[in-house]
């Protein structure tokens, strides 16, 4: 069985919970203390050597890191529910969609980065709302204005780019839900919430949703 290591906070790992479950694959989570258990952490880093979640156990002799990698991983070992979709254009319109959110958004704004700029920086929680809010607003613009456009072609879809969910929606939902969970305003942005509200009507994404998932603080 496959052995995810994970996190109820971490945006990646929820990613992953979510293409896990919309797969049907069984897997065991194995909660990792990130925050106060200095044995845990150590121990984390022999499987892991970057000390990062999430990290898939897949083999014996493979742990994958990186959730991009994961979700590729997935996507070709379990083709038979995709979350590719249509043929080469679409596909890479769904990849593009995706990296907003994995590259471009949630580097700047994952939990180290914000420690960091509490603990050695020095930042004041304002300033460091400010750049939480600063780098979401930079990615739901875009989204927002793709998927407004998209919607307007096609208008009886319920997720971002197809009529099914795909790696667009399960990339999206985690960064909406990390910003509800921090009361960010979300009004200016009307098709990411009713892209949203529409998985969240799935069993996959509310299994995978962070207020499901145990507190280890």
């Amino acid at each position: 069985m496959l052995q995810l290591f994970t996190h109820h906070r971490s945006v990646s790992a929820h990613r992953v919970r979510i293409a896990l479950n919309y797969k049907g694959v069984s897997y065991k989570s194995i909660f990792t203390d990130m925050d106060h258990a200095r044995g845990d952490r150590l121990s984390y880093l022999n499987v892991n050597p970057q000390g990062l979640i999430p990290a898939l156990w897949a083999e014996d002799d493979l742990v994958i890191s990186q959730s991009s990698a994961i979700l590729e991983y997935l996507e070709e070992r379990y083709p038979e529910r995709p979350l590719l979709h249509g043929d080469i254009a679409e596909r890479a319109r769904i990849r593009s969609f995706a990296q907003i959110a994995i590259a471009d958004t949630h580097p700047l704004n994952n939990l180290r980065v914000l420690r960091y700029l509490r603990d050695s920086m020095n930042v004041a929680y304002e300033q460091r709302r400010e750049w939480f809010e600063h780098w979401i607003r930079k990615a739901f613009g875009p989204m927002e204005s793709i998927l407004a456009e998209h919607a307007r072609e096609h208008d009886d879809y319920s997720y971002c780019f197809t009529q099914k969910p795909s790696l667009a929606d399960v990339c999206l939902v985690p960064q909406v839900s990390m910003a509800a969970r921090y009361d960010v305003d979300l009004s200016a942005y009307p098709t990411i919430r009713r892209v949203y509200r529409a998985c969240m009507t799935l069993a996959a994404f509310q299994a995978a949703d962070p207020d499901t998932q145990p507190d280890t603080r």
